[in-house]
């Protein structure tokens, strides 16, 4: 063996390596998009009005510290009021929860989905966009950072092998 066909072949393994992290991020995502769409069609609308909201800390990794827009609302579910803690956004930016927390004050009526099965179980801001799809669209992009990556190292190694 040849240190050019060596080469294409570690070129060829990483590259097999990464479609199989391409593929998990693929698989992973299928659920989180499904869960999301299922918040879409089958939890019902209700108007609910925000009674609290406060910027709340988290611990985080070491040194880190988290902020959290804490969020109670309060709606009718089944002809019964129901009271749920949400928390609508978090991040180590002090400066930008706070502004989101602001998006929601007290008092003020937002549109939430709730489970029907369990109506504790709420969502505010569930709608056809970015920011309620983050986490299956981010997995999504990872998959296809490691599908790029994988195509990089094939072609590298073509490229070794036309090279020889």
């Amino acid at each position: 063996m040849t240190l050019s066909s060596e080469r294409r072949g570690i070129l060829q393994f990483l590259g097999v390596a990464c479609l199989i992290v391409c593929g998990l991020f693929f698989i992973l995502s299928i659920p989180l998009f499904w869960g999301q769409i299922q918040v879409l069609r089958s939890w019902p609308v209700r108007q609910a009005q925000v009674i609290r909201s406060q910027v709340v800390t988290q611990p985080a990794a070491k040194h880190d510290q988290l902020y959290a827009a804490n969020l109670q609302i309060v709606y009718v579910a089944g002809g019964q009021p129901v009271t749920a803690e949400l928390t609508s956004f978090q991040s180590s930016n002090y400066e930008e929860t706070v502004r989101r927390a602001a998006e929601f004050p007290v008092g003020s009526r937002q549109a939430i989905r709730y489970d029907p099965h369990n109506p504790t179980q709420a969502r505010i801001g569930a709608g056809w966009n970015r920011r309620f799809f983050a986490a299956p669209l981010i997995t999504l992009v990872c998959g296809l950072v490691f599908a790029a990556i994988a195509a990089g190292f094939f072609i590298a190694g073509r490229n070794r092998r036309q090279a020889a």
